[in-house]
């Protein structure tokens, strides 16, 4: 039986699981990160770094993971020469093009970022440098609303230190936005650019971090103040300019990191980590299609969500105020839109006007959102507790100890109550059971009394409970002898109790499978053996009951 038991909490784990997983949209941030140990140049000999790449990669992580940059928006070149880094910049280009181009002029940004060697206004790559018309050229294709520059790169060389090199044996110009940018990149409307060092200054490789200012933003992703919905851009700024400076300055070096900002409009703060679990979910019915749009905090973060016809679809999203969006390529001017205000753990359900609720288990139901805005065809709602009472019988297997009474097989019927995770149950169970031994034998006949309270777990129409449950039993038993005797006995424990509704009709049928273990007090089985036992007792049941409220 236990082994039926262990079968049933895997399934049970593994529904869990799989109602638990919901993807987020895709945003409209596009990002390229670039890295080069290695970069050519006949200037000059140079040691070729450590960390960059590798730097590179870590950034690339962090943007998808804390960023909400979605995968497919984000490149990352590693080691290669500046073709490559082009097509890569042309590709990013095009796709916000598609972007656009299905969902209208909506807030984007477009991040570089560069880790690697910088020598006289140039960005080394594996053959042919980078140069600022270069840049211009990807930044001006990409045509963000918002757009960032970031640049970990100097003269690089090496000096005779233990744990800090240099990214420039002397103070060689590396590249810096402000020189090397045209006037009119370098001054366009929604512009940041994050140089690694001032002009005159070096940028340094911790043997054991990586470079100085990359480590530091990268680490700002989690570690720099929160607020609101996330981690502000200028909030991880000032991390890693800080600390740069003084890890630098740690080892009697300096390198202040500079920052450029040029026409920002915007109306509310650039969040531009959100380290933070999405711990609510909309839920897509599967007769819903269509593109939808997710808007945080007046757009400082936009994403999307593509609904296909028949399926299913679960979008994990920020809990607090958000925006839901309906695109419609043929209307012209804003889209039809609803604002919210989820909660942590909580479900809005998205279906079309008129259809069925979506499954819950007993003791929830849909409720009606009621917010302004409209999407016309859409209806809104969230899981709420209502009362369920429901009335059932069935089976009952109890590993009664051989030396107390109880009866191992019994029937039971009885009520129970449920209101949201709470519930509560009374059942009453009749059981008889006989023995014989060399000298005698004996007839029991056991009527129990069952009450159990608990909390349980709406798992999409399935509902799991954890119960606390208390027995009492009365015995009738008599011995071949002609005695006979009446005692009283009890129960204490806990188990869990799994419900799945069948839809067999209305009102529908809820199959139970319950489980639990705890301790029998009961006296002894011989007629003469009045002591009392507390024994371990492990019972299991299954049962069929329907509602009737």
């Amino acid at each position: 039986m236990s082994r039926y038991l262990a079968l049933m909490i895997v399934l049970v784990l593994s529904w869990c699981c799989a109602m638990g997983s919901a993807s987020a949209g895709s945003s409209t941030r596009y990002a390229l990160v670039v890295g080069n140990n290695y970069g050519n140049t006949t200037a000059l000999e140079l040691d070729n770094l450590r960390h960059a790449e590798r730097e590179a990669a870590r950034l690339k992580d962090r943007l998808i993971r804390y960023g909400n940059f979605d995968p497919e928006r984000v490149v990352l070149v590693t080691g290669r020469g500046r073709k490559e880094i082009i097509e890569a910049a042309s590709r990013l280009a095009r796709l916000h093009q598609q972007d656009r181009k299905q969902l209208g002029e909506l807030p984007s940004l477009f991040a570089f970022f560069f880790t690697g060697h910088g020598l006289s206004g140039q960005l080394l790559t594996a053959d042919q440098p980078l140069q600022g018309k270069d840049l211009a050229g990807m930044f001006g294709q990409m045509d963000a609303t918002l757009t960032l520059g970031f640049f970990d790169a100097c003269y690089a060389g090496s000096l005779d230190l233990a744990e800090l090199k240099a990214k420039g044996a002397v103070s060689t110009p590396g590249f810096n936005p402000v020189a090397e940018l045209p006037e009119e990149l370098l001054n366009s409307e929604g512009t940041m650019w994050f140089a690694s060092s001032r002009p005159n200054e070096l940028s340094y490789e911790d043997e054991g971090l990586g470079g100085l200012f990359t480590h530091f933003f990268v680490e700002a992703f989690t570690r720099a103040p929160r607020g609101g919905v996330g981690i502000t851009l200028d909030d991880m700024w000032e991390y890693a300019r800080s600390r740069t400076l003084a890890h630098a300055a740690k080892y009697g070096r300096s390198q202040t990191p500079e920052k450029i900002v040029r026409n920002l409009k915007a109306r509310g703060p650039l969040y531009f980590s959100y380290p933070r679990e999405r711990s609510a979910t909309l839920v897509f019915d599967e007769q819903v299609a269509g593109t939808f749009l997710l808007r945080y905090d007046y757009g400082a973060l936009v994403e999307k969500v593509v609904k296909e016809q028949g399926k299913p679809k679960e979008v994990a999203v920020y809990e607090g105020k958000l925006t839901l969006s309906r695109v419609d390529p043929d209307a012209a001017g804003s889209h039809p839109s609803r604002h919210l205000k989820i909660a942590r753990g909580e479900e809005v359900r998205i279906r079309p006007q008129g259809t069925a609720a979506g499954m819950h288990g007993p003791g929830y139901d849909e409720s009606p959102i009621h917010s302004k805005g409209h999407l016309p065809g859409l209806e809104l709602t969230q899981k709420a507790a209502s009362p369920a009472l429901v009335a059932g019988a069935g089976y009952r297997f109890s590993l009664v100890p051989e030396r107390v009474l109880g009866a191992p097989h019994s029937i039971a019927g009885g009520t129970w109550f449920a209101h949201g995770p709470l519930c509560a149950a009374i059942e009453v169970s009749y059981g008889v059971h006989s023995g014989s031994f060399e000298t005698w034998s004996y007839d029991l006949t056991e009527l129990g009394l069952h009450l159990r309270a608990g909390y349980g777990f709406d798992l999409g129409g399935p509902r799991l409970d954890l119960l606390a449950i208390f027995g009492l039993s009365f015995f009738d038993l008599t011995y071949k002898s002609g005695a006979a005797r009446q005692p009283l006995g009890g129960w204490l424990g806990g188990g869990v109790r799994f419900l799945l509704p069948l839809p067999l009709g209305n009102p529908f049928v809820i199959l139970s499978a319950q489980a639990g273990i705890g301790a029998r007090i009961s006296e002894g089985i011989a007629a003469n053996d009045r002591d009392t036992y507390w024994s371990p007792e492990p019972v299991f049941a299954v049962g069929l009951s329907v509602p009737i409220m």
